[in-house]
């Protein structure tokens, strides 16, 4: 069952396994965390092929927890605490912003026309700055809150045509078949809990569940996780996820805590269920290619971290289930993530 408070709204969770880490809610959960640089970088040939989602790249900041609370006359802090955080006091926020690039290519490169049976060309090319809130649950469980905005664009615009040859020996034929050049204007919404349980005085587990939507003129879905992760000294973040998910990178150094280093593995899953997706219905306001999308479409990861005093390097391996009629068979690939913290 599920319990929190939030305003009239009254709700409970109980997790048999895993106890909640046992802290009031008044009470900060953890010292505040420094700033952060990530970056990532996805693709399909790690899987061995070269088709449909294909390639991403991201490069993501996050400020340091408290540099905000002195500056109480700016319009980010007052908006910071005008936005509902549902179910959670929270103890300290920063903010955030990314810009991402991801490519989408059906699986024959050698057409020059368009492949009735396959997905469009796309390229996808954005800004998502947010605002992540971190505290307790009614119940003491350690939780994140992340709002955030997409803005961007779809189409030649993108320069995905350009990224994807630069780093293939060959062209791919079929970009002039691309979807039109269309605006990217969305929300984002998620919100993530983390259950602990230490089995010795470093080695532990975790158990992440999670939720949220996207709501904008690329993509709308709801999304619901759940991420488990066992190793030594994990970190004091919400888990690792893919590039185009609703939950955001977290994390940091602590300040006024000695940074131990670490190492875990990960394993999670993922469903969407989808309103719209331009990636695959095509341009909203120009006539393109379009395939019909499924509804639901589910995604299943493994991967490997290190966390170091300073960086953290991680391996996620991606398997996604089919999105479209008539595509044989579901897709997989992976992603290499780089963070440096002070």
């Amino acid at each position: 069952m599920i319990r929190c408070r939030a305003g009239f709204l009254t709700a409970s969770l109980a997790v048999p396994v895993l106890s909640a880490e046992p802290t009031a809610p008044a009470v900060p959960p953890s010292p505040l965390e420094g700033q952060v640089v990530h970056a990532w970088l996805e693709n399909d040939l790690v899987a061995g092929i070269d088709r449909h989602y294909t390639h991403g790249t991201r490069l993501g900041y996050l400020s340091a927890e408290g540099w905000w609370d002195s500056r109480t006359d700016s319009w980010l802090v007052r908006l910071a605490g005008w936005l509902p955080a549902p179910c959670q006091e929270t103890s300290a926020w920063r903010a955030g912003i990314t810009v991402t690039q991801n490519i989408y290519t059906p699986a024959d490169l050698d057409s020059s026309t368009v492949v009735a049976n396959d997905r469009p060309y796309a390229g996808w090319l954005y800004l998502n700055p947010s605002i992540q809130r971190r505290g307790l649950s009614s119940g003491g469980t350690p939780v994140l809150d992340t709002w955030g905005l997409e803005l961007g664009v779809v189409g030649p615009a993108s320069l995905a045509r350009d990224a994807q040859n630069a780093v293939h020996d060959f062209g791919a034929r079929g970009w002039d078949n691309q979807l039109d050049n269309e605006p990217d204007l969305g929300i984002r919404y998620a919100k993530v809990l983390r259950y602990s349980r230490l089995f010795s005085d470093t080695f532990g587990g975790q158990f992440l569940p999670s939720a949220g939507f996207q709501l904008g003129t690329v993509q709308s879905y709801l999304s619901l996780g759940l991420q488990v992760r066992v190793g030594w000294n994990l970190p004091d973040d919400f888990g690792g996820r893919g590039i185009d998910g609703v939950v955001p990178a977290s994390g940091g150094r602590l300040a006024g805590v000695v940074p131990h280093r670490g190492f875990h593995l990960l394993a999670g899953v993922e469903g969407r269920a989808f309103g719209n997706n331009m990636l695959l219905d095509g341009n909203l306001y120009h006539d393109s290619h379009s395939v019909r999308k499924f509804p639901l479409v589910g995604d299943f990861r493994v991967g490997v971290v290190y966390v170091g005093q300073r960086w953290d390097i991680g391996y996620t391996h991606t398997f996604r289930g089919k999105e479209f009629h008539g595509q044989p068979y579901g897709d997989a690939f992976g992603s290499v993530s780089v963070a440096y913290k002070w």
